[in-house]
Parts: structure tokens; C-alpha cells; sequence
């Protein structure tokens, strides 16, 4: 009797893609290319995964801030999907310019930008979740 396995070596390479992450093309509302490229990992990546633990410890810290304070955090779902998305993005290119002023990239700024355009933080959202956008070829 033969010996049956299951060859796993494609979800090897699903894993290294992710750890080298995409590039998306980003678009506007007509779907043509502003000119602006955003880097990211995917979402099996150790950046990704370190990003989702990180978020989640500096809102449980925000969180007890609050709690005694009596403060209270608006649109918490999207802040910490900004703030996992941020760390996991590694580059753009070119450097934007908002009202003429030139964005380096920095977590902060790439916080402040998914922040400031919905548009731009769903392609990257869309793209960054599914693991298919990481398949080669």
C-alpha cells in the first residue's frame, strides 16, 4: 500500500508572501490610479500579528485611562483598525502632499491618512485581509 500526504509547500509559500507583503496601486472613487503605491503585510505575517497584539494592548491600556477618567472613545472599531493597519503597512511611494504639504511616511502619518481618506484605508483594508491578494502569479 502507498503511503498518502498532503503537500503543504504552497501554504509555505502563502506565508513567505505575506512575510514580503504587496504593493496596492491605490485608486480614486473612478477607480484610476492617483499615482500612490502603499506597502503591506499580510495578515498571517509575524508584523501583522505583532500589530493586532500591540493594538490590542494600548486600547485595553486606553481603555482602563478612560475607565477612571470617565472618558469615552469614539468610533473604537475603526481607530484600532487604522492603528493594526499602520503597523502593518511598510512603505508608500511617493510621498503624498496634503494642501501642499509633503506626508513622509511614518506610523503616524500613515495613522493620520487612513484616518483622513476612508477611500484609501479600505483598498489597503481589503487587500491587506485576504489572504489571496499574497498568492503568486
Amino acid at each position: 500500500m502507498s503511503e498518502e500526504f498532503v503537500d503543504l509547500s504552497g501554504l509555505e509559500a502563502l506565508v513567505q508572501s505575506q512575510e514580503e507583503g504587496i504593493e496596492i496601486t491605490i485608486v480614486n472613487e473612478q477607480g484610476n490610479p492617483l499615482g500612490l503605491k502603499i506597502g503591506v503585510v499580510g495578515p498571517d505575517s509575524d508584523r501583522m500579528q505583532k500589530a493586532m497584539r500591540d493594538v490590542a494592548a494600548e486600547f485595553a491600556k486606553k481603555a482602563a485611562e478612560r475607565e477612571s477618567l470617565g472618558e469615552q472613545l469614539a468610533d473604537e472599531a475603526d481607530a484600532r483598525l487604522i492603528a493594526i493597519l499602520a503597523k502593518a503597512t511598510t512603505h508608500w511611494a511617493p510621498n503624498p502632499k496634503i494642501a501642499g504639504q509633503v506626508i513622509p511616511f511614518s506610523e503616524e502619518n500613515v495613522r493620520n491618512l487612513y484616518t483622513k481618506f476612508k477611500i484609501i484605508r479600505d483598498q489597503v483594508e481589503a487587500k491587506a485581509a485576504r489572504r489571496a491578494s499574497f498568492t503568486k502569479g
